[in-house]
C-alpha cells in the first residue's frame, strides 16, 4: 500500500487535470534526451513520428484555463507551456509555432519587466486569434504592515506598458480577467469607447475597488458598452449603471452578497441567462419579506449555484420556476437548521419540470448529527434523474447505505434502490464520522459496471467515476480497501483519499494498492 499526500480531492466538476503536466514532464525528458550529444534523435521517443495535426491537438491541452494566480506571498511563476514545447526539438517548434490558439492565453501575474518581451511574443504568437487574458496587481499592504515580497517597484508603470500592449489588440479580446489593487491605469481608461471596438469580448471579471469613483464608472462605460458582453463576474464598489443585464447569459456574484429581494429583482431582468452564481445573504435576525408576486420564469437558466449566509433558501426557491435546471450546487456557510428547503427544493423541481443531472451539497457550518436532513434533500422524484452526485457534508455510514443499490431481482434485498443512474459520485467529509470500510466497498460495487455490455454495446444506468476523501475505520490498515481497488481497476475512475485522522499512527493521503495475488477480480 503506498500514500500520496499531494493528490487533492477531486469534487463533482472533474476534469482530467494529469495531461497538462504529463506533457510538461514528457517535454522536458525529451528536451532532456534531445540535447544530450550521446543520444541520436532516432532514440527520441514514438512521439516524433506523430502527424503534425495530431501533435497540435495534444499540445492544446497545454493550455491553462484555471484559476492560475499563486499566492501574493510567493514569487510569482510565469506560464511558459508553449514555450517549454517549442524548445524541445525542431519538430515540436514548428507544431507549437503553427498551433496560435496555443499562444493566445496571457497570464500576468504582478507585472515585472520581464513580461513586456514574453506578451510581445505571445502576441505576435498567436496571430488573430482571440485573446484570452489574466492580470494581476500585488495588494498593497495595510497600515503597518510589510510590503509583501517579490514585489516590483515599478508595478503600476509596468502594468500600464502591458494595458498598452494589449490594448492595441483590443479587437481580439475574447475573456478578460483583470484584478486592479492600484490607482487608475491610464491606459485601460484610454480605450475606445465604441461598442463594436471589441467585437469579441464576452466575459468580464474587473477588480478595481481601489479607483476613485470616477475612474470606475468611466471604465464600466467603456467595457460595459461594448456590444458582445454577455458574461460578467461582479466585485465589491463595482459600478452596476452600466451594465445590460439583459444581454447577460452568465452572471458570478459569489464575491458580493445581497439579499433575496435585490437578486430577484436583478433576475427578473436577466431573462437570458444560463448560468448563475449567487452569494445570498441577511443580516442576523432579519427576516426580509418576500414580495408576493407572480413566480419569476427564467427559461434558459440550467446551471445555478447558491452560496447562503444565515439564512434559509425556500422564500427563494418558491419564487423560481426554472424549466431548463440540470445543475444545482447548495452551499450552506453560516446557517442555521433548514428544515423546510429540501421540501422547498423538491417543489421547484416539480413546477418547473425540470431534469435534474448534477447536484452539490455543501455543509460549512458545524451542526448536529442529522443524517435525515442531508437525505431529505436526495430522496424526492425529482432527484431520479441524477447522474453526478457531489456531497461536503458530515458523512455516515447511513449516508453510504443510502447509495448503496439494492438487487432488483431480490425482492428479500432491504436496500434502497435511490438515485440508481449516477455515473459520478463524490464525497468529502468535512468533520464527520469514520465511515466502514465494507460499507463503502458494497456501495462502489453495488453500481460498478457489468463484466460485459448490453446489446447496445454500453454500460448504462452504471458508475464511471468515484472520488473519495473520507475516514474510513481500520484506516490505512484496512483489509478491504486493497479488495475495493481490485474490483475496480480498468472498470471505473477510482480515486481513494485518506483524510487526516486524530488517530495516533494513521497514516494519510492517497490511497493506492498493488495487484491482488491472483489477478482480477470478476
Amino acid at each position: 500500500m503506498n500514500f500520496n499526500s499531494d493528490v487533492i480531492y477531486q469534487s463533482h466538476g472533474y476534469r482530467n487535470e494529469l495531461l497538462p503536466k504529463m506533457l510538461w514532464n514528457a517535454g522536458r525528458e525529451l528536451s532532456r534526451l534531445c540535447w544530450n550529444p550521446f543520444i541520436r534523435r532516432k532514440d527520441s521517443g514514438p512521439i516524433t513520428d506523430l502527424p503534425f495535426d495530431i501533435l497540435g491537438e495534444i499540445f492544446q491541452w497545454c493550455i491553462y484555463d484555471d484559476y492560475g494566480f499563486g499566492p501574493l506571498d510567493a514569487r510569482g511563476v510565469l506560464l511558459l507551456e508553449p514555450l517549454v514545447l517549442s524548445h524541445v526539438s525542431r519538430q515540436w517548434r514548428e507544431v507549437a509555432l503553427s498551433v496560435p490558439l496555443l499562444w493566445s492565453t496571457i497570464w500576468v501575474d504582478r507585472p515585472r519587466a520581464v513580461h513586456v518581451p514574453m506578451i510581445e511574443l505571445w502576441l505576435q504568437n498567436s496571430r488573430q486569434f482571440p485573446l484570452v487574458l489574466h492580470l494581476r496587481q500585488t495588494v498593497p499592504p495595510s497600515a503597518g504592515q510589510q510590503p509583501l515580497p517579490f514585489t516590483h517597484p515599478r508595478e503600476y508603470e509596468l502594468t500600464d506598458t502591458v494595458l498598452f500592449l494589449l490594448g492595441n489588440h483590443l479587437h481580439r479580446w475574447k475573456r478578460i480577467t483583470f484584478l486592479f489593487h492600484h490607482t487608475a491605469q491610464r491606459s485601460l481608461l484610454s480605450l475606445s469607447e465604441s461598442p463594436t471596438a471589441a467585437p469579441l469580448l464576452e466575459h468580464i471579471q474587473l477588480l478595481n475597488s481601489s479607483w476613485d469613483d470616477h475612474s470606475r464608472a468611466a471604465m464600466g462605460r467603456i467595457l460595459y458598452s461594448y456590444a458582445s458582453v454577455k458574461s460578467i463576474v461582479m466585485q465589491r464598489k463595482m459600478v452596476q449603471e452600466f451594465i445590460r443585464w439583459d444581454r447577460l447569459t452568465v452572471l458570478d456574484v459569489a464575491d458580493m452578497g445581497a439579499p433575496i429581494c435585490n437578486y430577484l429583482s436583478v433576475l427578473e431582468r436577466c431573462r437570458s441567462l444560463r448560468r448563475a452564481d449567487l452569494r445570498i445573504t441577511t443580516n442576523p435576525g432579519e427576516n426580509p419579506a418576500i414580495p408576493t408576486t407572480r413566480p419569476l420564469h427564467l427559461d434558459h437558466l440550467y446551471s445555478l449555484t447558491i452560496k447562503a449566509e444565515l439564512l434559509d433558501l425556500a422564500p427563494f426557491f418558491g419564487c423560481l420556476v426554472l424549466p431548463k435546471l440540470e445543475d444545482l450546487s447548495l452551499n450552506y456557510v453560516t446557517a442555521l437548521r433548514r428544515a423546510s428547503d429540501p421540501a422547498s427544493l423538491q417543489r421547484l423541481i416539480t413546477r418547473s419540470g425540470c431534469v435534474l443531472k448534477r447536484f452539490s451539497l455543501r455543509e460549512d457550518a458545524p451542526v448536529k448529527k442529522n443524517d435525515d436532513h442531508h437525505l431529505s434533500f436526495l430522496r424526492g422524484a425529482g432527484m431520479l434523474s441524477l447522474l453526478e452526485l457531489c456531497l461536503k457534508i458530515d458523512l455516515t455510514d447511513n449516508i453510504i447505505e443510502f447509495l448503496t443499490l439494492g438487487n432488483a431481482d431480490d425482492d428479500k434485498d432491504p436496500r434502497p434502490r435511490w438515485l440508481p443512474n449516477l455515473h459520478t459520485i463524490a464525497l468529502k467529509d468535512l468533520r464527520g464520522d469514520h465511515v466502514e470500510d465494507i460499507k463503502l466497498y458494497r456501495m462502489v460495487v453495488s453500481r460498478l459496471p457489468p463484466p460485459t455490455p448490453d446489446r447496445n454495446g454500453r454500460y448504462s444506468a452504471a458508475l464511471r467515476r468515484a472520488y473519495f476523501n473520507l475516514r474510513v475505520k481500520d484506516h490505512s490498515l484496512s483489509a478491504v480497501l486493497p479488495v475495493l481497488l481490485e474490483r475496480c481497476r480498468e472498470r471505473i475512475d477510482l480515486n481513494v483519499y485518506l483524510s487526516r485522522c486524530p488517530h495516533q499512527g494513521t497514516i494519510f493521503g492517497r490511497y493506492t494498492a498493488p495487484p491482488l495475488a491472483g489477478g482480477f477480480l470478476p
